[in-house]
């Protein structure tokens, strides 16, 4: 199966749909992610020397990670799984319907469902077979790498042109949640359900750095600067530095036991 091909169609579908502006651009938007989670994971992958089988599987994942965004967005007209449903789920229901894993193994397409189910959630189970925990961390790191890129792309721009979608339609005001601060303090990811704005989100996602599982992750998330372009659209509030002494920390020790 040509995976490039039967993603192309599959998404075009949505986009044939509706002339709807800010619709479509969401699809293209998630569509373009994909394709770059699929181009991070394949880098990730490479610098583990996994086996071709792997590798492929691996791309695999990576592109359709995200199918089930399509369908929320056009059922939902949202991204927030919240109000919707977990886009996760969705996802693998798409992908068995569709039939998009039947051409592999057994093993290699309970490992691929699994890694997709599981890439949202705030941490793995810890019963996780340790192929499929492989394959989910992988994903995981692959997946955050480019939300961050997507996140502070928008940020610069988001003065000029808002996207309530990327936003998860989170209120804009300007406090620290003291849930979402707490989660950073014990340097846990943040929870979604303690989400109750932008700056909580924006909070979120530099907390994902408690999450990042292989050294190349690292070197990606300090060289592009994500961090501290995530910081340049925060309040000066006390909270958010603590935050940011305590994750630039993390890093620092991360990068020493390299």
């Amino acid at each position: 199966m040509n995976i490039h091909s039967v993603f192309d169609s599959y998404v075009q579908a949505f986009l044939d749909e509706k002339e709807d502006r800010e619709y479509r651009s969401n699809i293209l938007l998630k569509k373009a992610h994909s394709e770059r989670v699929r181009r991070e994971i394949v880098e990730l992958a490479t610098e583990l020397g996994l086996e071709e089988r792997d590798l492929n599987l691996a791309e695999f994942m990576g592109l359709f990670h995200d199918i089930g965004r399509f369908e929320q967005i056009r059922t939902y007209g949202t991204f927030r799984d919240g109000v919707s449903e977990d886009h996760a789920a969705l996802g693998v229901r798409v992908i068995r319907e569709m039939g998009f894993a039947d051409h592999l193994n057994e093993e290699d397409r309970d490992i691929f469902l699994t890694a997709i189910a599981l890439h949202n959630r705030a941490r793995l189970p810890e019963d996780l077979p340790e192929r499929a925990r492989f394959f989910s961390r992988l994903l995981r790191d692959a997946d955050k790498l480019d939300i961050w890129k997507v996140v502070t792309d928008y940020y610069l721009i988001r003065e000029e042109e808002r996207n309530t979608a990327i936003e998860l339609d989170l209120p804009d005001t300007p406090t620290v949640s003291e849930e979402v601060y707490r989660d950073i303090l014990e340097k846990k990811v943040v929870d979604f359900h303690h989400m109750r704005n932008l700056n909580d989100f924006k909070l979120l996602q530099m907390g994902w750095v408690f999450d990042l599982n292989f050294p190349l992750s690292l070197r990606k998330v300090a060289e592009r600067g994500y961090i501290e372009k995530i910081m340049a659209v925060l309040p000066e509030l006390p909270e958010v530095k603590k935050i940011y002494e305590i994750i630039s920390s993390h890093i620092l020790e991360l990068h020493r036991a390299l």
